[in-house]
């Protein structure tokens, strides 16, 4: 029997769309996990996963890096994210890792319902439309030359006094860039952004940057 993944640290959350997904298709399994190791521990116990519906806020995510992470081992499963709120930012990052849609958590049971019902039989009917085109929405091709530099110094290793040195930057000045950095990748920590940089291999990114 086909399953469906919920993600979310609220189990009220998790209640009302186990719900409506037996709504709209009685015959499905559910599994819910509060946390990301408890979902991963799911994900590699059984085999029938054919949707994940996954909140990034929730507890040991880490951000956009448990979704990268999810799309890069279960490639054949749909990813969609639930969102308190939505902006063509937050949006552009989540294809960038590769979700294949959202659902807002603020829409009505009816709503999520109809998405839920296009999602589960193979249709398209996100409220709002989202981007296809992954290159289009890198989520640092629309850094400045100066914020590459530092996500470079970054990306090698260096703390932010180092990274002030080499830059000819106050430590003030590069702790800013850091905040607009990790907003971008959509991570809340130097060691998340590290592992995005690596597992993405944002490399070949670098290479109009002036070198550090």
């Amino acid at each position: 029997m086909n399953n469906v993944l919920l993600i979310d640290s609220n189990p009220v959350f998790r209640l009302g769309l186990r719900q409506l997904i037996k709504d709209v298709h009685a015959d499905l399994r559910i599994s819910d996990a509060g946390s990301f190791a408890q979902a991963r521990q799911i994900l590699n116990s059984i085999s029938d996963v054919i949707l994940i519906l996954l909140d990034i806020k929730v507890f040991d995510c880490g951000g956009f890096v448990g979704l990268f992470q999810l799309r890069n081992e279960f490639k054949e499963i749909p990813i969609i994210l639930c969102f308190d709120s939505s902006d063509t930012e937050t949006i552009s990052r989540a294809v960038a890792f590769g979700a294949d849609g959202y659902i807002l958590k603020t829409s009505s049971c009816e709503t999520v319902a109809k998405i839920l019902q296009g999602i589960l039989v193979g249709r398209s009917l996100f409220p709002t439309p989202i981007a296809a085109d992954r290159n289009q929405v890198n989520p640092i091709a629309a850094l400045s030359p100066a914020q590459l530099r530092v996500l470079k110094g970054l990306n090698k290793g260096l703390r932010n006094k180092e990274i002030a040195f080499e830059l000819g930057l106050t430590e003030k000045t590069v702790k800013a860039y850091m905040s607009t950095l990790y907003r971008r990748l959509g991570v809340g920590s130097r060691a998340q952004a590290l592992i995005l940089l690596k597992q993405f291999n944002f490399e070949s990114q670098f290479e109009d940057a002036k070198a550090i």
